[in-house]
This record gives C-alpha cells, structure tokens and sequence, in this order.
C-alpha cells in the first residue's frame, strides 16, 4: 500500500514538473531527463531504443527484439511486427538471425544526437535521434522521431511510437 502510494506521489510530481515545465518554457527545449532520474533517462532511452530498432548483427539480432518488446508499447510491438521490424514469433526470429549470419560486412549503429523536444499533449516526451548506419566505405544517415511516456505498471520510460524522418 504504502509502495502505490510513494509511486502514485513520485507520478503526481513528475506530471506536475512537466506541466511546470511547459508552462514556462513556452516554445523552448525542456530536458525531462533532468526531472527524475528514477524514471529513466530519456538520451539514454531513446538511443538505446533507435540501436535495437536498426540492429542487423546476427549475434545480437534475437537480444535486441526482446529489448524491443520491452520497452515499446502494446500497440508499438503491433505496429513492429506488422512492418516486419520485430519477428511475429520464434521461427521467424530464427530464420531472419540465419539470414543476418550470411551478411559479410556487419553494418554498425552509430547514435550521433538526441535532441529531446516539447512535450506531447497528455505529457508525452518527444525526442530526434538522429545517426549513421555504417556498412562498407559510405555511412547511411538516419533521422528517427519518438515519442515517449510511462508505463503504468512500473512508471519507467516506455516508448509509445517511433516514426522514421
């Protein structure tokens, strides 16, 4: 009881900060990773989030879904799947990584920037990573956008949609 009740306070005054936060910054930058460290760290989230999303090494390939489907959304995981970004099940998971292992040249994420934007209505975050893709001599720049809240059973940082720039 008194554990719900300690995080229902530690929300209350997150949700207030970001409100605060708004509030006075007007059309400024906030940095919500400043507000509460216990929550998560919002850099650190979104482009450990954007590495998994890209990875395409045939050792970390399976480990990287499972972090996927932890810290997306329900319906992120739904959309994942449908776009063929995360396997639908154990052999399709099977066959890609198998796929990946024939790859020579094993392409590298490489996260240059996280720029945390506005908050979203309903106090979503929202943040750009932006990066290159390394495969061979030419790199290949990414832009992605997220936009992230907290879950409802832990208050840790979720990613609810990610949309490529």
């Amino acid at each position: 009881m008194i554990s719900r009740i300690s995080k229902l306070n530690s929300l209350i005054a997150v949700l207030v900060a970001f409100s605060f936060a708004a509030t006075l910054s007007g059309c400024q930058k906030v940095s919500v990773s400043r507000v509460s460290s216990k929550f998560g760290n919002v850099d650190q989230m979104c482009s450990e989030f954007v590495s998994h999303y890209l990875d395409s090494d045939s050792k970390t390939y399976a480990s990287s879904q499972a972090k996927l489907r932890q810290d997306a959304t329900p319906s992120l995981i739904k959309t994942m799947k449908n776009a063929g970004v995360l396997a639908k099940n154990d052999k399709e998971l099977k066959v890609k990584t198998a796929q990946l292992a024939k790859i020579k040249v094993k392409p590298t994420v490489e996260i240059q920037k996280v720029e945390e934007g506005d908050l979203a209505p309903g106090g979503l975050i929202q943040a750009t990573v932006t990066g290159e893709i390394k495969k061979g001599e030419r790199p290949e720049s990414f832009a992605y956008k997220l936009t992230l809240g907290l879950r409802k059973d832990t208050g840790k940082l979720v990613v609810v949609t990610i949309t490529k720039l």
